[in-house]
C-alpha cells in the first residue's frame, strides 16, 4: 500500500468516527491500532492522558529520549457539530469518496492533516535519528482546546524546540496564528405578560442593544489588517432566550467569537466588550459580560530554524 493509500484509508476510517467533542477515544484506538506494529516493537512509546470517560489524549514519542531538540506534532481528534444532516450533500460521517475527494465532517479539519502526521509519524519511527519528536493527538480543540491546555499544563510542550500542527488553510506553512476570544453575555431581566411589557423588563431587548455596541465598537478593530494575520473577526454566534411566546423573557445571553491579530489584540477588543456591556438598555435590565477563553495572537520569527526549514 502506498503512503498515499495508507493516508486515505486511516483518514476514511477517522472521519467514520463521529467524534463532536466526545469519542476521541475511538479515534486514539485507530491510531494506535494503525501504528500497532511499531507500538509492538518499541520504536514508540506510548501515553494515554485521559481529560474525560471516553475521551485520552495520546501522546507518541520516537527518536532519541535524551535529545536537546524535540520537534512536536500536533492535531486534534474532535469535530465541529455537522448540524441539519439531512442538509448534507453526503452523510457527514460515511467518509464518501467521490472524483477523488473524500467528503465528510473532519475530513478538512482536521483529520486529513492528523493522518498525514500520523502515516509520516509511522515512517520515521524506523528511521535513527538523534532528535526526538513527539507526536500529540488531542481532545477537545473545538470547544476551548481541552486537551492541548491540559497536556500544556502537564509540561508535555516544555521539551519541545518547535512545534508543527497540521490544520487546515491553504497550500503554504504558516508561521503564524491569530489569538481567540469566547465570551458571553447575559440580559438579566423581568417576566410578565406579553400583553403588560411595561411590568417586565425585556432580557432580549437588552441582547440586541449589546449585540449592536459591540459590533459597532469593534468594528474599527476588525478593519485594521494585520501584515502577517490580516484583520481580525468578531461574529456572534449563539443567541438564546425566552421560553414561550406570550411571555417577557426574564433572561437571555448570547455567546461571541473573536479572532484577533497582533496589531487588534486581545486587549483592545475586550475593552471594546466591556464599554459595549455599558451601554443604554431598556429599562430594568441588566447586563453581564464573562470573558469565557482567552489566546493571544502569536508568530514565531521568519529566522526561526523550523521556519527556515519548512
Amino acid at each position: 500500500m502506498t503512503e498515499e493509500e495508507q493516508v486515505v484509508d486511516l483518514l476514511s476510517a477517522m472521519v467514520k468516527i463521529p467524534s463532536v467533542a466526545a469519542k476521541e477515544g475511538q479515534v486514539a484506538d485507530l491510531i494506535e491500532t494503525f501504528l500497532a506494529p511499531e507500538l509492538k516493537a518499541g520504536l514508540i512509546k506510548r501515553e494515554r492522558i485521559s481529560y474525560a470517560p471516553g475521551r485520552d489524549n495520546l501522546v507518541l514519542t520516537i527518536g532519541n529520549p535524551n535529545a536537546q531538540r524535540w520537534l512536536g506534532v500536533d492535531g486534534h481528534m474532535d469535530v465541529v457539530d455537522p448540524g441539519n444532516v439531512n442538509k448534507w450533500q453526503f452523510p457527514p460521517f460515511s467518509a464518501h469518496v467521490e472524483d477523488g475527494k473524500l467528503y465528510g465532517r473532519g475530513a478538512t479539519d482536521m483529520k486529513s492533516g492528523l493522518a498525514a502526521a500520523v502515516v509520516a509519524f509511522k515512517q520515521a519511527a524506523h528511521e535513527k535519528l538523534d532528535h526526538g519528536i513527539q507526536l500529540m493527538a488531542t481532545v477537545g480543540e473545538e470547544v476551548d482546546n481541552d486537551g492541548a491546555r491540559q497536556l500544556s499544563a502537564a509540561g508535555y510542550g516544555d521539551r519541545l524546540t518547535g512545534l508543527l500542527v497540521a490544520e487546515p488553510g491553504n497550500s503554504n506553512v504558516d508561521a503564524a496564528e491569530r489569538g481567540i476570544i469566547d465570551y458571553t453575555l447575559t440580559a438579566h431581566g423581568k417576566a410578565a405578560h406579553s400583553s403588560r411589557p411595561d411590568l417586565g423588563a425585556n432580557a432580549i431587548h437588552g441582547l440586541f442593544a449589546f449585540a449592536n455596541a459591540a459590533l459597532t465598537a469593534t468594528a474599527p478593530l476588525q478593519a485594521k489588517e494585520d501584515p502577517i494575520l490580516g484583520h481580525a473577526t468578531h461574529n456572534i454566534d449563539i443567541i438564546h432566550g425566552g421560553n414561550q411566546i406570550n411571555s417577557i423573557p426574564e433572561s437571555a445571553y448570547l455567546r461571541g467569537n473573536i479572532r484577533t491579530t497582533m496589531i487588534a489584540d486581545n486587549d483592545a477588543f475586550i475593552a471594546a466588550l466591556k464599554q459595549a456591556a455599558k451601554t443604554t438598555v431598556p429599562k430594568g435590565v441588566r447586563l453581564s459580560l464573562s470573558i469565557d477563553s482567552v489566546l493571544g495572537a502569536a508568530a514565531a520569527s521568519p529566522d526561526n530554524d523550523l521556519v527556515q526549514l519548512v
